[in-house]
């Protein structure tokens, strides 16, 4: 037996009284007629004096006043002792605690004893993820008390967590550095045939009465991204983890390894792993994805990562976190073309280049850089987006009966381009300047939308599919944005712009006539005078 002692102490100067409790040992017994005998002496030994000691260490001595009853060596009640006992009886328990609470895995309960004993305790943690359904409990882990009647525990679980972000966006070697659309790293522009950069961030569970433990981050990819499969990046805890590549799953339970397909892969990391790392330790994979030939659907381009982890140490129950998603998107370009004077008369037959302009930095210090131009070209064998030096290396785009490109430009980012008329719509005067484009993307500040917007020669242009919802779950299927401007062409005589060839034709004659009617003007008052 044992019990609690409080001792009540007054301060000399205050008055204050202050109480403290201690606790004496308390000894305990167990019947072989008890519910949980056949659980606890299974697989035990038994001494020539009758003291059994079972597979968890606890030692058990008959009483020489009642043989049915054994009394339990409180020295082998070991903490780890405890422990795999109370696993062992959590599955023949007699009744099921209440698994109705409502706390996060630091939530407290405070349990009132009525008699001194060992108590089998457990219960379950209900995810502080918000994004998690508050249905998806984790069963936390048994554990034995002996302490006063009055017992606060805590139930020891965890809920692993993942999140995924974009972090970069290249074309060939070159980082593109605004290609990023949101803080989050959610969404991203890229042309196709840009190379795409994700992160997988992680956390290792609390392995707390778990014997194995399912833990298979997953990620799909759409048609229009390819991923590297030689491009994984794994650290766990700040190291870089071994792993195997494989396209089937894992065939020893110490095995780490990634099940590669054409679309996508699972990350399956063994309870020997997870045990080593340790709890909430950060695991972070990063890998590449190729924008493909594919990604000119009017679909955005997502990546979908959601972790697999384990329920309960009893069974083989798991949970899934909520998918992660990221998205990629291109975009295309339009133009509306009509006649100067009558808006609502649209033209054909106009053909257009497209190009940038990119900017050389000088050969030698204090030297001035240069701006060329770059036209733009689909590559079809590549199945991407390149850029030549020359215009006529460069693809054509030719309006139809609607004034709009019978081939819209496709699989573009944000940035400044220039439409360059080389074709003229029949009876009407070739554009005497390129016209600018410039496409914006401005991200709202709850961090949810971002919006794209363009103006053509300096006018707001149409923005189809333009506003990007990044917190809903329907954008997965959102169609690409697509700009619109409007560009005019004139008919009948030009007058030609100040300063160009024309201007000097124009004084060349205009000094012929002068000259002309001057010497007419003399020749006539020498007629006269003679």
């Amino acid at each position: 037996m044992g019990g609690k002692t409080t001792t009540t102490t007054t301060d000399p100067e205050t008055g204050e009284e202050t109480s403290t409790d201690s606790y004496s040992a308390y000894a305990y017994s167990i019947k072989n007629t008890d519910w949980a005998w056949t659980t606890l002496t299974t697989g035990a030994t038994t001494a020539a004096n009758g003291v059994i000691t079972t597979t968890y260490g606890i030692k058990l001595t008959p009483s020489a006043a009642d043989p049915t009853t054994y009394v339990v060596d409180g020295a082998t009640m070991t903490a780890a002792n405890a422990r795999s006992l109370a696993d062992a009886l959590q599955s023949v328990l007699p009744t099921s605690a209440d698994g109705t609470g409502t706390g996060g895995e630091d939530e407290t309960a405070t349990i009132q004893l009525s008699d001194p004993g060992y108590y089998a305790v457990y219960g379950v943690v209900i995810p502080t993820d918000p994004e998690l359904d508050p249905a998806e409990e984790v069963v936390a882990a048994v554990a034995l008390t002996t302490t006063d009647p009055n017992a606060e525990v805590k139930p020891k679980a965890s809920v692993p967590t993942i999140d995924k972000k974009i972090k970069k966006v290249q074309e060939g070697t070159t980082e593109i550095s605004d290609a990023l659309l949101d803080s989050k790293g959610q969404a991203a522009v890229a042309k196709v045939g840009s190379t795409v950069t994700y992160e997988i961030t992680a956390t290792t569970p609390d392995l707390t009465g778990y014997t194995d433990y399912t833990y298979t981050i997953g990620d799909d990819i759409s048609a229009g991204l390819t991923y590297d499969k030689s491009s994984f990046t794994l650290t766990i805890n700040g190291t870089a983890a071994t792993y195997v590549t494989s396209t089937t799953a894992a065939t020893d339970d110490n095995e780490l390894i990634f099940k590669t397909g054409d679309k996508g892969f699972d990350l399956t990391i063994p309870y020997s792993v997870l045990e080593a790392a340790g709890a909430g330790k950060n695991v972070v994979l990063t890998y590449t994805c190729t924008v493909n030939s594919s990604a000119l659907t009017y679909d955005y381009e997502n990546n979908t990562a959601d972790l697999t982890y384990s329920k309960s140490p009893y069974d083989t129950t798991t949970n899934k976190t909520p998918e992660k998603k990221t998205y990629v998107i291109d975009l295309n370009l339009d133009v509306d073309k009509i006649d100067g004077n009558d808006s609502t008369k649209h033209l054909d037959g106009a053909t257009f280049k497209l190009y940038r302009e990119v900017s050389t930095p000088a050969a030698e210090p204090g030297g001035e850089a240069t701006t060329s131009k770059e036209y733009y070209q689909w590559d079809a064998t590549n199945g991407k987006v390149t850029w030549v030096a020359t215009q006529a290396a460069g693809d054509s785009f030719t309006t139809d009966s609607t004034g709009k490109l019978s081939q819209q430009v496709r699989g573009l980012d944000k940035g400044t381009y220039y439409f360059e008329e080389t074709v003229a719509p029949k009876g009407y005067n070739l554009l005497s300047a390129p016209v600018a484009v410039v496409i914006t993307v401005e991200e709202a500040e709850n961090g949810e939308t971002v919006t794209y917007s363009a103006t053509y020669g300096g006018e707001n242009a149409t923005m189809t599919n333009g506003a990007v919802n990044l917190a809903s779950e329907t954008q997965a299927s959102g169609k690409q944005p697509v700009a619109t401007g409007t560009i005019e062409n004139n008919s009948g005589t030009e007058l030609p712009s100040t300063g160009g060839i024309g201007t000097t034709i124009f004084y060349v004659i205009g000094a012929i006539l002068v000259l002309g009617a001057g010497i007419l003007l003399v020749t006539r008052r020498r007629m006269s005078a003679n």
